[in-house]
Formats: structure tokens, C-alpha cells, sequence
């Protein structure tokens, strides 16, 4: 690991081999190849950064196709990512596991924190940590099949309320069985992904463990990310919607370390940083955005759905975002969106906000 480099953090994340602890989240319906390659190519050549996959159902995952299916596409040497995993059952998890494999990821990701109710039916998500045992005896299993680091995201809190001594037991289970690190979103099950994060309770538990503790919820800046590590003492940063808004946002976190690199293809520049300079480049975003699709994807009626609900997350940080996203609701094929977007970029100088309400 280089020494005396402004952008290498100390943290415990450094003995699974990362010296760049913020990382992008499993979101679902966003995650996919084409948003990762996005997110990728605003990442400076010298900063290796996690980059997760959207929560993959090992109940669907062995009968599906790597190269076919939309969720498990991954791009050409493809490096650094990680396979959401939802699932609870040995049977289905071994294959998933066997099969994904075979794309090199980094690690694999069990998911304990969606609170969606077609999961929770299943006892996937947030209701694994109804049951800190029963929890733990999943990572042994993700664990027993994965040659490669397992991580669990989960909740703040079950319920209506946080439980410290509660969050507390079931986390140090989760890593007497064997997971590598955690993820926290700093939120309770009845938030879901709404009001403010506790990202002070991410670090008191930190202060407990021996593994890295990862906070997640609320991350809009590179500010906010910087200032968790520094000022909160977490072993890393996971920044989830704010990136479908400013996907340079990487980048932007590598400058205010002290980084010089530059993104492949931006050299000589800064990253965006103003409200004119960010909204601006929204939209070229937006439009490498699409064209990474069609790399990816054949299926134009897929492209139109996924690009509409990633304009329809990120659009919400930028001026005029609902006009810009109802733009895209009324595109009838992909050439049509593209040219919606180029006359939306040569008619308005919109400005993008630092921070939004979080619903």
C-alpha cells in the first residue's frame, strides 16, 4: 500500500486490501452494468472503489443466464464489484454463488436492510435481523461457498426505533459468523430511505468491533463522505442515490484528499463543483449514461425503463429535474430520449442542488 499519499485513508478496510473506503450502493433498479461503467468512468485511473451490484435473488440467480440476463451483466473485465445477495436457503445460495464466481467479483454482499414486503414475505431483508442466530447462520453459509470477502448491509434498527444493545449483539454475531465487514444504513426499518441518517450510531458501534464498519443514508457530498471517515472515525463511506445526481462524486471525494488523477478522458480538469458546473455536466452525464445502455442492453423498452428511473432519482437534485424527467416519460424509442436530452442541455443552464430532502 503507497505510503504518505494524501488519498490513502488509514482504516481497517486497508487489510482486506482497499485504501479507498467509499464505495457505491446496492440500489435496486439502478445498480445494473450500465450505471457501475457510469459511475466508473468519473472514478480517477488510480482509485480502485467498490461499486455493488442492485440485491439479486439466489432463488432466480441458478436457472438465470450470465450474458443474458439484464442484473447479472457485468462489463468487460469488469473489477471491484459485488454481488448483492438476497436469499436465506443453502440450496439456492451455493449455485448462486458458484455461478457468480465465474465474473471474478471482489466479494459478495448478503442483503439484511431492504424493508420492501415482497422480500420481508420471504424472511429476506430486514427481517433476517429479527433473529441474530438465524443471521449469523447465513453469512456461515454465504461464507462456506465464497472464496472471495462476504459483507452484510443492514439496518439501523428493526423497527420503529433504534436499539443499540440490540444492533450491537446481532452486528457481533454477524461477525462471529464470519463476515468480513458491515454496512449500516444509518436508518431504522420504519424510515426506510427517508429523514435524516444517525451516522454517530454507525460510529459508537465501530467503536465496539474489530471488523470495518461502513455507514450508509443521507451521503449527498463529497463533503458528507469525507467527513464520516474523519470526523465520525467509520472505516468507510457508501454513497447510494446522491450518486445517480452527481455519479463524479467519486472523484470529487479523491480531490479533497489531495488526489491529482483525473478520471480517464477529463484530463486537465477539476471535477465538477459548482451548481452551474454539476448541472451541466448532469446532463452529458446523462447522455453517456445512455449510450452505455445501448452498449449493454438490446432491449429498448428495458433502456427506457431504467434510464427513466434513473433520471427519476438523480433529476430530483437538479432545477427543473421533474421537467427534465417528464421529458423522458414522453420519449417514445432511445433516439428520441437522446434527442430530448441534447435540446434540455442546449436550451436550459440548470443548476444542481448540494442537498435535498431525502423521501
Amino acid at each position: 500500500m503507497p505510503e504518505n499519499v494524501p488519498y490513502v485513508l488509514q482504516t481497517r478496510f486497508n487489510k482486506l486490501g482497499i485504501d479507498f473506503p467509499f464505495m457505491i450502493a446496492p440500489m435496486v433498479g439502478l445498480s445494473h452494468v450500465a450505471f457501475r461503467e457510469l459511475i466508473k468512468s468519473y472514478t480517477p485511473k488510480n482509485i480502485n472503489a467498490l461499486r455493488f451490484t442492485e440485491m439479486l435473488s439466489t432463488r432466480r440467480i441458478p436457472n438465470e443466464k450470465l450474458e443474458t440476463t439484464h442484473e447479472l451483466k457485468t462489463a468487460r473485465n469488469e473489477a471491484f464489484f459485488i454481488p448483492q445477495l438476497l436469499g436465506n436457503e443453502e440450496k439456492f445460495i451455493a449455485p448462486s454463488i458458484e455461478k457468480l464466481l465465474i465474473k471474478k467479483p471482489w466479494g459478495f454482499d448478503i442483503n439484511m436492510g431492504c424493508p420492501v414486503s415482497h422480500t420481508l414475505k420471504h424472511n429476506w431483508g430486514v427481517r433476517l435481523m429479527g433473529s441474530k442466530d438465524y443471521a449469523a447462520q447465513i453469512v456461515k453459509i454465504v461464507k462456506k461457498y465464497s472464496s472471495v470477502p462476504v459483507s452484510v448491509k443492514l439496518r439501523g434498527g428493526l423497527g420503529e426505533d433504534e436499539d443499540f444493545d440490540y444492533l450491537y449483539s446481532f452486528v457481533s454475531a454477524l461477525a462471529d459468523g464470519g463476515a468480513d465487514f458491515l454496512t449500516i444504513h444509518a436508518r431504522t426499518r420504519a424510515q426506510k430511505h427517508s429523514g435524516d441518517a444517525n451516522w454517530q450510531l454507525v460510529a459508537d458501534i465501530r467503536n465496539k468491533m474489530s471488523i470495518p464498519i461502513i455507514a450508509n443514508g443521507n451521503i449527498q457530498t463529497a463533503q458528507d463522505a469525507v467527513e464520516l471517515i474523519q470526523n465520525y472515525g467509520v472505516d468507510g463511506a457508501m454513497i447510494a442515490r446522491a450518486a445517480t445526481a452527481r455519479p463524479w462524486i467519486l472523484w470529487q471525494i479523491s480531490e479533497l484528499l489531495g488526489n491529482t488523477e483525473v478520471p480517464e478522458g477529463f484530463e486537465g480538469r477539476k471535477a465538477p463543483s459548482t451548481a452551474e458546473e454539476e448541472g451541466a455536466e448532469y446532463l452529458a452525464a446523462c447522455l453517456k449514461m445512455l449510450s452505455i445502455m445501448v452498449d449493454y442492453f438490446q432491449d429498448e423498452a428495458y433502456i427506457l425503463e431504467k434510464f427513466r428511473f434513473f433520471a427519476a432519482t438523480g433529476a430530483r437534485w437538479f432545477q427543473f429535474g421533474h421537467h427534465f424527467w417528464r421529458l423522458t416519460m414522453r420519449a417514445k424509442n432511445v433516439a428520441d430520449l437522446r434527442k430530448s436530452i441534447v435540446e434540455f442541455s442546449e436550451n436550459n443552464q440548470n443548476t444542481m442542488s448540494k442537498k435535498i430532502k431525502m423521501i
